[in-house]
């Protein structure tokens, strides 16, 4: 199949997701046992699994990775529309109106109410723990990692000699942090920078995530931003991410996290072998290809999956 022809039919899937996720969630919704009309976690193939997104390129690039990947591996797939923040996601999870959502390990412990620690390890065993709480599952972490950054203009950081989160304080004037709504009220995010640990004094405006983010630096209408350490911005030198010296952020890891009702050997497999294969700059590649270049995440996951010889 020719990459223009899988764009196409991914395309068409997309279309109808919409109304193949309200008729799956109606059925899903009148079970007690939070199963969905779509899985019986007994591991069948015709099982169909529902996936969504957070609403950045980078997650939906995930997500036509991870779907297009399981779809060549003989799955029954739906991918919807990207649904928006981590907790609107979980929230469609638990519920059992999505099946399945690449996430990232540090983030989604706190979104569980969990404490990331700097270690990977640890913070994804007590991720898997806590989803298990809440009848979800999650795949293997990938080696690939977005972690939490704090970002400001290279030109803004030459200027004040900023090399960590830390020499922020020696500036005098009141700064502005730029971030998606939920910044406001993440420990990891604007409480955590005017906390104790960093006691910055930060303004907070909301900005959406992704590029925004730059031009908001460049109008001087923030002066630092909540961004990705896997930005193309960082990568061609526009922006810079300070030294978390302190150490506020958490590790990232991506992580596939799913429904129990729809967990099985086959699926675990796929998603573990798939999940192996991303690497960090795999991220900040099809970041450069959505963001900057402006290709759908649609044909960037197609070409690196045909790339790789996985479909």
């Amino acid at each position: 199949m020719t990459t223009n022809s899988r764009s196409r039919r991914w395309r068409g899937v997309a279309a109808i997701a919409l109304v193949g996720v309200l008729a799956l969630a109606s059925c899903s919704d009148n079970k007690s046992d939070g199963s969905s009309a779509t899985g019986t976690g007994s591991g069948a193939k015709d099982t169909t699994i529902r996936i969504s997104s957070q609403d950045f390129s980078e997650q939906k690039t995930l997500a036509q990775v991870y779907g297009q990947y399981l779809e060549a591996k003989g799955f029954k797939v739906q991918i919807q529309d990207p649904i928006g923040t981590r907790t609107q996601i979980f929230a469609a999870l638990k519920g059992g109106k999505v099946d399945l959502e690449p996430d990232y390990s540090g983030p989604a412990l706190l979104e569980l109410k969990g404490t990331p620690t700097s270690d990977a390890n640890k913070t994804y065993d007590d991720l898997v723990t806590a989803l298990k709480a809440e009848k979800l599952d999650a795949g293997a972490k990938a080696e690939a990692a977005d972690a939490d950054a704090l970002v400001t203009l290279k030109s803004y950081a030459d200027a004040h000699n900023l090399k960590t989160i830390s020499d922020l304080s020696t500036i005098d004037t009141k700064l502005t942090l730029g971030g998606a709504a939920e910044c406001a009220e993440r420990e990891q995010c604007l409480k955590g920078y005017n906390g104790p640990k960093y006691a910055l004094g930060l303004a907070f405006k909301a900005v959406d995530y992704g590029p925004p983010l730059v031009a908001a630096l460049k109008a001087d209408e923030i002066q630092v931003a909540q961004y990705g350490t896997t930005a193309p911005e960082i990568s061609q030198g526009e922006i810079v991410a300070l030294e978390d010296d302190k150490g506020l952020l958490t590790p990232a890891n991506v992580v596939p996290v799913y429904r129990s009702a729809v967990a099985s050997t086959e699926l675990t497999k796929a998603l573990d072998a798939l999940s192996k294969e991303l690497t960090t700059k795999d991220l900040a590649d099809w970041n450069q290809a959505t963001d900057v270049d402006k290709k759908d995440p649609i044909d960037v996951a197609t070409a690196w999956l045909q790339a790789k010889g996985l479909i």
